[in-house]
């Protein structure tokens, strides 16, 4: 089986990751980077025994590209990447705007390649083992809260709740009939913190937060069903799945309430990187052994569901 041969655009936080994988996963051969940082650059080059470049242009052949550049630019480079014949897995979200989506995705179908999205949380195990447990929830509750960044231009919602928007569909497999959004800006200039209310038509609710004003960094879904209380810490990679046996309103005043419960933690095996699972499907897909992980219908329902919180939060804050 021919090696394919792959180039990471963006060498910054997420796409030294990135190059790693690539160098690592056998069947793939990162033949190059790209970034208009020469330290950045020529580091990541160094490290992984590759080719360093300030554009894309000045690249030599390749099969597909990771791009991890800021948003802003995510069509122009999978563009001109297109053009190459190549395929892309894009770092989340897809695009700035849904008609940039749509771009993407007809260019893509047009040039008959596979454009990825990498939603990674959807590769975390815990996820996973959530997904496949799940009957019937009634109510899902997200936490996702992180310490300041100065790492991205993007509202926290693009930044961070578009992970939990992406999973809130996925585990519900269903696209919301309302959705109501909270948020402000506190260190930059977009917005800093956010709170969402999602209605499902099954009647699900979805409750989610993102922060970058927390000291800690937590990754955290509660779901609620008619039997179980799952809770998941992407994290960890773990999940615990409470069944309630018993409630008691004893008379005695030492004692004004008791509840007993069996708590199951599946076993899940040693943690498996979520971003070596995610890139494990991508080349699945480039080898047509797999389907597209996350194919840019699925993404782009995303962008839609983050670009209307910011929008209802910024039409609250000047109403």
């Amino acid at each position: 089986m021919n090696s394919l041969r792959g180039v990471v655009v963006g060498v910054g936080n997420m796409g030294r990751h990135h190059a790693r994988i690539i160098a690592e996963t056998a069947g793939t051969d990162l033949v190059a980077v790209v970034d208009p940082d020469p330290v950045a650059r020529e580091t990541t080059a160094r490290r992984y025994g590759c080719a360093a470049h300030e554009q894309l242009a000045t690249v030599g052949m390749f099969d597909f590209a990771v791009v991890a550049v800021p948003t802003a630019h995510h069509e122009a480079v999978t563009l001109e990447i297109f053009e190459r014949g190549a395929s892309v897995l894009i770092e989340k979200p897809l695009a700035p705007t849904i008609e940039g989506c749509l771009r993407l995705a007809t260019a893509a179908e047009h040039a008959g390649v596979v454009l990825a999205i990498g939603h990674v949380e959807r590769f975390n195990q815990a996820i996973h083992l959530l997904r496949e447990r799940l009957q019937r929830p009634r109510l899902l509750q997200f936490e996702r809260l992180s310490p300041r960044t100065e790492r991205t231009s993007d509202s926290v919602v693009m930044d961070l709740m578009v992970h939990d928007l992406d999973l809130a569909c996925h585990l519900t497999a269903e696209e919301p009939l309302t959705l109501d959004a909270a948020g402000s800006a506190v260190y930059s200039r977009s917005l800093d913190f956010a709170c969402a209310h999602l209605v499902f038509p099954s009647g699900c609710v979805a409750a989610l937060i993102a922060s970058r004003i927390t000291h800690d960094k937590i990754r955290r879904i509660a779901v609620s069903t008619d039997t179980e209380f799952l809770i998941a810490d992407a994290l960890r990679q773990d999940v615990a799945v409470k069944r309630e046996t018993s409630v008691e309103f004893p008379d005695n005043a030492q004692a004004w309430y008791r509840q007993a419960s069996i708590v199951e933690v599946p076993r899940l095996g040693p943690g498996i990187e979520p971003l070596k699972a995610q890139f494990g499907a991508f080349v699945d897909a480039l080898r047509e052994e797999g389907p597209n992980m996350v194919p840019p219908s699925e993404a782009m329902l995303a962008v839609r569901l983050a670009l209307d919180i910011e929008r209802r939060v910024s039409q609250a804050q000047w109403s």
